[in-house]
C-alpha cells in the first residue's frame, strides 16, 4: 500500500508540473485576455524612455556584425539608444570587428577586458557605465528585429513592470539533431511564461537572450552566478515589481542542433538555476502569485528528475503484484533502452522515428541532475564556453 501511495502522489506530482499546472495556466491567461479586450482602453502615449543594450561578448565574430547591424535598424529614436559592448577576454576577431564599428557609429562604446572574467563581471561593468533609463541585457547570437526595442520599452509603461521580455522565434526551421525538440521546448516555455506574466506579473524567470530590466532595479550580479537571467528576474520580483513577457518584441535565435553541445548547456543551465534557488530560497517573493508559479514552475520541474526515479523504482516494486505495473516497468525500460539506441544511430545521423523527443526529455532531466550535483559542489567563477555558432 505504501508504494502505491508514493506512486500516486509521484505521478499527481509530475502530471501538475508537466500538465495541469501549465495547461491551467495558460488556459486562464487566454481567458483573462479575451475578457479585457472588449473593454480595453487606449493607452495614454508616453515619452520612450532611454535605452542602454548591453552585450558581453566572447568569441563571437561569426555573429556580432549581424547582431549590431540588426540593432542599429531599429526604430527606436536613435538619440535614446546607448550602446555598450563588451569583449571578455575574446580571441578571435570579435575586437578587431567591434573596433570598426564602434569608429562608425558614436552610440557604440567598446570596452575589451583582455582577461577572461566571466558575464556577470562585465555586465556589472557595464551597468555601471550605462544611462539609459531601461537596461536590455542580450545575447550576440540572438537577433533583433526593428521593433524589438520600443515594444521592450513600451512594456514598461506601467511603473510597476520591473522587467519584460523578448520573444523568441527560431532563426531557422531544419530538423537537424535536436533542432526540433528545442524549438517546440522553447514554444512552450514561452507560452507559460506570458500566461504567467499576464496573470499575476510573476514570469520566474526572463529569457536571457534579450530581456530588459530598469536600470535602477538590475542587481549586481556574483561574480560565480551562471544564469544571470534568473538572477535578475528574481531579484526584481523580489522588490514587488512585475515581470511579463512582451508578444510583439520578437527576436530571432539560431538552434544548436548537436544533441551533446545542448546537454552541456542545459547542464549549465542548471547548475545556474540551483544556485539561484540556494540563494532566493522557495519565496523569493511575498506576493502569492510569485510563490506559486515559481514553486510550480520551476522547482517543481528540477525536482523531477527525483520523482521520475521514484515514478519507476515503485512500478519495479509494484510489478511482482500485478500484470499491470509489470507492463508499465517495461514500456519505461523500452523508451529508456530506445533513447539510448536513438543516442547511437544520431552519431551516424539517424533517428528512430518520435523517439527524439522522449530522448530530449530524458536529457534535460538527466543535465537537471547533474547541475544539482555541480551546485552543491560549488561554482567558483561564472566562466562558460557559449553554445557553438551554427
Amino acid at each position: 500500500m505504501a508504494a502505491e501511495k508514493i506512486l500516486l502522489t509521484v505521478t499527481f506530482l509530475l502530471a501538475w508540473t508537466y500538465v495541469i499546472y501549465p495547461a491551467a495556466v495558460i488556459a486562464l491567461a487566454r481567458l483573462k485576455r479575451n475578457r479585457s479586450q472588449p473593454h480595453a482602453e487606449q493607452n495614454e502615449k508616453r515619452p520612450l524612455p532611454s535605452v542602454t543594450v548591453m552585450m558581453s561578448l566572447h568569441n563571437e565574430e561569426k555573429v556580432i556584425e549581424a547582431k549590431m547591424k540588426s540593432i542599429l535598424e531599429s526604430d527606436y529614436p536613435a538619440d535614446l539608444i546607448e550602446l555598450l559592448v563588451g569583449s571578455d577576454g575574446s580571441s578571435d576577431g570579435t575586437d578587431a570587428k567591434m573596433i570598426l564599428l564602434a569608429a562608425e557609429d558614436k552610440r557604440i562604446r567598446f570596452i575589451r577586458n583582455p582577461e577572461r572574467r566571466g558575464k556577470p563581471a562585465m555586465l556589472n561593468d557595464l551597468a555601471a557605465m550605462a544611462t539609459g533609463e531601461i537596461l536590455v541585457v542580450t545575447d550576440a547570437n540572438v537577433m533583433f528585429t526593428p521593433g524589438t526595442l520600443k515594444s521592450l520599452a513600451e512594456g514598461f509603461s506601467d511603473p510597476l513592470t520591473g522587467l519584460c521580455d523578448a520573444t523568441v522565434f527560431p532563426s531557422g526551421t531544419g530538423d537537424e539533431g535536436i533542432t526540433r525538440q528545442e524549438n517546440m521546448y522553447t514554444r512552450y516555455e514561452t507560452a507559460l511564461k506570458r500566461a504567467e506574466g499576464s496573470l499575476w506579473g510573476a514570469m520566474p524567470g526572463p529569457y536571457g537572450g534579450c530581456y530588459a530590466v530598469r536600470r535602477n532595479l538590475f542587481p549586481t550580479l556574483p561574480g560565480n552566478i551562471l544564469v544571470d537571467d534568473l538572477y535578475t528576474g528574481l531579484s526584481v520580483l523580489g522588490q514587488n515589481f512585475r515581470s511579463c513577457n512582451i508578444p510583439d518584441a520578437v527576436v530571432f535565435e539560431d538552434t544548436q542542433p548537436d544533441i551533446m553541445e545542448q546537454f552541456l548547456r542545459r547542464i549549465r543551465i542548471a547548475t545556474g538555476s540551483f544556485q539561484n534557488l540556494f540563494l532566493f530560497g522557495p519565496f523569493p517573493s511575498r506576493r502569492p502569485g510569485v510563490i506559486f508559479a515559481f514553486i510550480s514552475h520551476k522547482i517543481m520541474r528540477w525536482l523531477a528528475p527525483l520523482l521520475l526515479v521514484l515514478f519507476f523504482m515503485t512500478t519495479v516494486i509494484l510489478s511482482a503484484r500485478s500484470d499491470f505495473y509489470f507492463c508499465l516497468t517495461a514500456f519505461q525500460l523500452i523508451l529508456i533502452i530506445l533513447s539510448a539506441l536513438d543516442l547511437m544511430l544520431y552519431r551516424q545521423g539517424k533517428r528512430i522515428g518520435y523517439q527524439r523527443y522522449i530522448t530530449q526529455f530524458l536529457l534535460m532531466n538527466a543535465a537537471i541532475a547533474a547541475g544539482f550535483v555541480k551546485a552543491v559542489r560549488g561554482v567558483e567563477k561564472g566562466i562558460w564556453e557559449p553554445t557553438k555558432r551554427v
